[in-house]
């Protein structure tokens, strides 16, 4: 742990506890008692009114007209805090060695409840839709790419496309994202000189940069769509359930022997392969240009088998 981060916790460990002993935190924090005695010292540089109380019992305590008790926030805004460390924890498997954060969070919460542990309202067993093996995998990539994005550096990937070839691009990271089960990481592409997003289960090879970039106002770059058209597909009444996985009350169409659904969207492509998932269970109605592919899709599979 950094001597910031160490002197940081111990302020927080003093504005929380009446008193802590000086052998307390260096066995907190896994360094001398000389340590934890220049620590205290720099705290006190800081304006932080550190009083001495010798004896058995002695340690290190603020004024207690300094304090801002746990005031700053209440239990249910730090539960909300830990709640979003345990999200930040399962989404991207980013875990601090020392759980310092979470730990302090804790630490005050269990003051305000008496609890000896805050419950936990959320967990992730399988976030993503990827099998464990490829989320492990997914998750190494985040970290190391979340560490470029903290400092704009480049990154130099191996990427493989749409067809199946490797390409090699270098790219300027500016944010992770979780779309349709999947993460993706929005970036600027030297190569095609213009902002493009990038699967991470498909970087096969990533390499952080000693370069940094300026990033710029990303926020303002579109990605040009195709325009939406309307969607008509028909499923078998059984699917329903597996429906609402997908689709909203004003999308699906219950009728007596079949289900109905309406969409608009301009990804057609995507499409095909969610409508192979169902088999025989859905029909394309319209348009045509869908039904045309849905009927190419499955002819292919015939032919792989026949």
């Amino acid at each position: 742990m950094k001597k910031i981060e160490r002197i940081l916790a111990i302020i927080v460990l003093l504005l929380d506890n009446e008193v802590v002993s000086a052998t307390q935190l260096a066995q907190r924090f896994e360094v001398t008692k000389r340590t934890i005695f220049r620590d205290i010292e720099t705290i006190e540089l800081a304006g932080f009114p550190i009083i001495s109380q010798p004896g058995r019992n002695g340690g290190f305590s603020l004024m207690n007209s300094f304090k801002l008790r746990t005031y700053t926030y209440n239990g249910e805004e730090k539960q909300d805090i830990l709640n979003a460390l345990n999200v930040k924890e399962g989404l991207f498997g980013l875990f601090d060695q020392k759980s310092t954060i979470k730990e302090k969070i804790s630490a005050l919460q269990v003051a305000d409840n008496q609890q000896k542990h805050p419950q936990q309202r959320f967990s992730f067993a399988s976030p993503t839709m990827h099998r464990h093996e490829i989320e492990v995998e997914t998750k190494l990539k985040i970290d190391r790419i979340n560490a470029t994005l903290k400092e704009n550096r480049k990154l130099k990937i191996t990427y493989v496309d749409n067809k199946g070839e490797f390409t090699h691009r270098m790219i300027h990271p500016y944010e992770l994202m979780l779309m349709n089960g999947s993460w993706y990481i929005y970036s600027y592409c030297e190569t095609r000189e213009d902002f493009r997003y990038f699967k991470v289960t498909r970087i096969r090879q990533l390499e952080t940069q000693q370069t940094t970039f300026l990033p710029s106002n990303y926020t303002e770059k579109t990605i040009t769509r195709e325009k939406d058209e309307h969607i008509h597909l028909r499923f078998k009444k059984e699917d329903l359930g597996k429906l609402y996985d997908y689709y909203t009350d004003d999308e699906i169409e219950i009728s007596e022997s079949y289900i109905n659904v309406h969409i608009s969207t301009s990804q057609q492509q995507t499409i095909l392969a969610f409508l192979l998932m169902f088999g025989d269970s859905v029909t394309v109605i319209s348009p045509e240009t869908l039904k045309k592919l849905h009927i190419q899709e499955i002819k292919k599979l015939n032919h792989l088998y026949s």
